[in-house]
């Protein structure tokens, strides 16, 4: 009977774990119940095998201790900035359900041979490709800012693209595996690619062309093809040209609505890291000081963020904050990229590379819908890498 029990579990693990990759880029609610379950039998495995999870998390120690000390200075931030249960929606509940920071964990228990980290790769590439089919049927009834099902902004669905388009890209170049399987990646690149085009990011596409030719560059000349490599870079060049045009623009980056004038609001955030930069203003503070404080005489902008992942952390959560994140972040690019050599290795680096770059110009936290998704594949590609 046991046995059977176990049995079952099993299947039901498996099943929730295609579910929530099926629905992370299209289904918020959906995926965020989905977590919700696993992290209860997670528990469940808790008790019933402490060893194994006594070992996983010494395996992760530091990374652990860095996520626990990051969300302790948050709560220690929202209580400074005297906001820390205000709504429905507070920074406690935003950042301890909302941001998956040790989803990885129970993945890691659940996701015990690379077969299933396969399986998990294609449900979430197909979830993508249903935002992909939707942003196309939004352009043929003639919508001119098309999005995702997870975002209404632009911006923030971009970062779905900014951390599945390289990992389609090294799955398709994937010497190992089968050919079927690189051309349904490959095609589904493609067809990403344009989709993504048609967000209309221009940060956002400077940021994945980079990423993209790198891991050409990387890709072909491990086989002495280094001049197609730097010339499908020259491509992506090409296909960006007219982004980096609009950047040099200045006269047109000021005329235009608050997702271009960012300079002016790096200028103001400095201006309120420099006031306070060792606690900062408080989680969840930001626009608020912002307005009232120092862009009094542009009232018409309507700023919730930094535009800048970093700025944003040290504005509200003080020098301690932005260190923190920095260190958890810098902690997965460096362990990733000492284990490039595997494809779920590379998957990691290059999603977390191209996320951290686009951080520079947006405040990637503020969708956790899209977050949650990196923290999906950051639990499939740890939980390959770990057996």
């Amino acid at each position: 009977m046991p046995l059977r029990i176990t049995h079952y579990a099993l299947r039901i693990e498996t099943l929730l774990l295609i579910l929530l990759a099926l629905s992370v880029c299209i289904s918020e609610p959906l995926s965020r119940n989905i977590i919700r379950i696993i992290f209860v039998m997670f528990a469940v495995k808790f008790f019933i095998h402490k060893d194994a999870v006594t070992n996983l998390t010494k395996r992760y120690k530091f990374l652990l201790i860095s996520i626990s000390a990051f969300a302790w200075w948050m709560i220690i931030s929202s209580v400074y900035g005297g906001d820390l249960v205000s709504d429905s929606d507070s920074n406690v509940y935003w950042f301890f359900f909302s941001h998956n920071m040790i989803l990885f964990v129970p993945l890691v228990m659940m996701i015990r041979r690379q077969k299933k980290s396969e399986k998990l790769l294609i449900a979430t590439v197909l979830s993508l490709l249903v935002d992909d089919f939707f942003i196309s049927w939004q352009l043929s009834n003639g919508v001119e800012n098309p999005i995702t099902f997870l975002n209404d902004s632009p911006f923030q669905s971009s970062i779905l693209y900014v951390i599945l388009l390289p990992t389609l890209l090294i799955l398709t170049l994937n010497e190992e595996g089968a050919l079927y399987k690189k051309i349904f990646y490959g095609a589904t690149f493609f067809i990403s690619l344009v989709a993504f085009l048609f967000l209309y990011t221009n940060c956002a596409q400077i940021v994945v062309a980079i990423v993209l030719a790198a891991i050409l560059i990387e890709s072909f000349s491990r086989s002495r093809k280094i001049l197609i490599a730097l010339m499908t870079a020259g491509i992506f060049f090409i296909m960006f040209q007219g982004t980096l045009k609009d950047l040099g623009d200045v006269e047109k980056i000021c005329a235009e609505d608050v997702f271009t004038a960012r300079g002016l609001i790096w200028t103001s955030t400095v201006d309120i890291i420099a006031n306070n930069p060792i606690m900062g203003v408080g989680l969840g503070n930001y626009d608020e000081v912002l307005h009232e404080k120092y862009l009094i005489e542009v009232q018409t902008l309507k700023v919730i963020h930094a535009y800048n992942t970093y700025l944003h952390f040290w504005a509200e959560t003080g020098i301690f904050g932005v260190i923190l994140f920095c260190t958890i972040f810098g902690w997965i690019l460096i362990w990733s990229r000492r284990r490039c050599g595997n494809l779920y290795g590379r998957i990691l680096f290059y999603s977390t590379l191209a996320l951290m770059l686009y951080a520079t110009t947006d405040f990637i936290f503020e969708s956790y819908s899209a977050m949650r998704l990196y923290w999906v594949m950051f639990g499939i590609c740890v939980a390959s890498l770990d057996r």
